[in-house]
């Protein structure tokens, strides 16, 4: 299961890109984020793999916290989170 816990990302100049997201993905689930364009969708992809780090909050992964574990446990979680970006 990923988990979102209050996820914030804000940017230089004081621009947030993210603001307060809390999202639960259970296993096994397939998810599609849509929006405008600007509107954080790729921000909130690269926070749930850590591809960027959110300003605050927590990302679950199996109620392990990937705020708090090392850059090679990291690519270790990265592993098992499947990501298709549109470009």
């Amino acid at each position: 299961m990923i988990q979102l816990k209050n996820i914030v990302k804000t940017y230089a100049g004081d621009v947030h890109a993210l603001r307060g997201i809390d999202l639960t993905i259970e296993r096994g689930s397939i998810y599609g984020i849509i929006g405008l364009s600007g509107a954080g969708k790729s921000t909130l992809i690269r926070c749930i793999n850590m591809l960027e780090r959110p300003t605050s909050g927590a990302v679950l992964v199996d109620g392990r916290d990937l705020m708090q574990v090392s850059e090679s446990e990291l690519r270790e979680e990265r592993r098992h989170i499947g990501m298709i970006f549109q470009h």
